[in-house]
């Protein structure tokens, strides 16, 4: 995750998507992908000390994975807000002042346009990537909780 933030800040993909997203729903959705997958990692580090039998096993447990589940959903949720929003900026935005006989007014309209298709694209964008991403890693946490909880159970049938 920092290698991830580090390229994309060398190559001013933060810069570009300030810019081009409008509404800035992709910084919000950029901030819970952040959280959450801090949150995945302190899950982790638990899941661990309690395999090292340095934690005791809590009940709730699952009530974290099941938080990470959930904003992978509003994530995705986010950016399909974000696209229909980029629709609309761009279909209100660009036919308010359009006047088809001057070439400047319809210059200004396509930019408009542009401004607001950007504005979907990159929510949509940053919302897929994040809820994906967010999913692969409670997937992963969970797999590991089912194989520890397996164990355990072996363990106690074999005494």
């Amino acid at each position: 995750m920092i290698l991830v933030t580090f390229v994309a800040g060398t190559f001013n993909v933060f810069e570009l998507i300030w810019s081009a997203d409008q509404t800035k729903i992709s910084f919000v959705i950029m901030t819970l992908f952040t959280a959450m997958s801090l949150l995945c990692g302190y899950e982790s580090w638990k899941l661990n000390q309690i395999k090292l039998k340095k934690r005791r096993l809590e009940h709730d447990i699952v009530k974290g994975y099941e938080t990470g589940w959930f904003s992978s959903e509003i994530c995705l949720t986010l950016g399909l807000i974000g696209t229909v929003s980029g629709f609309i900026l761009m279909l209100v935005g660009a036919f308010v002042d359009l006047n088809i006989a001057d070439p400047n007014s319809v210059s200004e309209s396509l930019k408009k346009m542009s401004l607001g298709m950007s504005t979907a694209l990159y929510t949509t964008l940053v919302g897929l990537i994040c809820s994906v991403i967010l999913k692969v890693q409670f997937f992963r946490l969970e797999m590991h909780f089912d194989n520890f909880v397996k164990e355990k159970r072996n363990e106690t049938r074999q005494i």
